[in-house]
């Protein structure tokens, strides 16, 4: 049997910069990695295809993360989601931490610090990632 071994994550933050910076350090763990500024655009795409992780701001104009983690949760149990969030949404995270969010990191991050808690993520799900050296 093949095994997809390829670990897809979804990326939802409302600005384009945020998923520009993370995405290239998400791939360099051989990470499928589909970025998304709308929510609904993100939730859409969630309907149709289960991900490893998602991982989404929890303050965003229409729809904010929770409903975003509320909608995954109902749809896939195994996704585990990652809240970002500002220093003074402590609270939010909470609440999303309660929800059943796998875990948050806040703002400012490195994506390095993204990466560490995606590998976590994996290895919650028994996947093993690790860092593809790359010649400088």
């Amino acid at each position: 049997m093949m095994i997809d071994n390829k670990f897809e994550v979804l990326l939802l933050d409302d600005e384009p910069i945020v998923g520009k910076r993370l995405k290239p350090a998400l791939l360099k763990l051989g990470c499928e990695v589909e970025v998304f500024e709308s929510p609904q655009k993100a939730i859409k795409r969630i309907n149709e295809k289960e991900f490893d992780v998602v991982v989404t701001d929890i303050r965003m104009d229409e729809i904010d993360g929770i409903e975003v983690l509320e909608h995954v949760m109902n749809k896939s149990r195994r996704t585990k989601v990652i809240m970002i969030t500002g220093y003074a949404m402590m609270e939010l995270a909470r609440q999303a931490m309660e929800k059943g969010a796998f875990d948050f990191i806040a703002k400012p991050f490195k994506p390095e610090d993204l990466r560490m808690v995606i590998i976590k993520a994996a290895e919650a799900q028994g996947v093993k990632l690790t860092l593809s050296q790359e010649p400088h």
